[in-house]
């Protein structure tokens, strides 16, 4: 959101209902990371940000809840966010415990 829509962490902070500084630190480690923008890849699937305002989960287990909720199996989940399928199973269960 930084990067590819130029938005400010202050506005994407409101969008995700989390802490401005929160953001800040996520986006400088991920700088750390990763030395080159993140490109948007084109699927069929779209994850509303209305899913991420959820305070009780994190983001990844809020995109994962979505996602198995719109019937993806684990293994379809994993190859999308690059995990291990066993990681997301994981996290599911942990973020469906909440």
């Amino acid at each position: 959101m930084k990067e590819n829509l130029g938005m400010t962490y202050h506005k994407i902070a409101e969008l995700l209902n989390r802490d401005q500084r929160t953001i800040w630190t996520a986006h400088k480690k991920a700088s750390k990371k990763l030395s080159s923008i993140i490109k948007v890849k084109e699927t069929e699937i779209f994850i509303p940000i209305t899913i991420l305002e959820n305070r009780k989960l994190t983001i990844l287990e809020s995109v994962i809840v979505y996602l198995k909720q719109e019937g993806l199996k684990y293994s379809e989940i994993a190859e999308l966010l690059d995990r291990d399928q066993r990681n997301i199973r994981t996290i599911y269960l942990k973020a469906v415990s909440k």
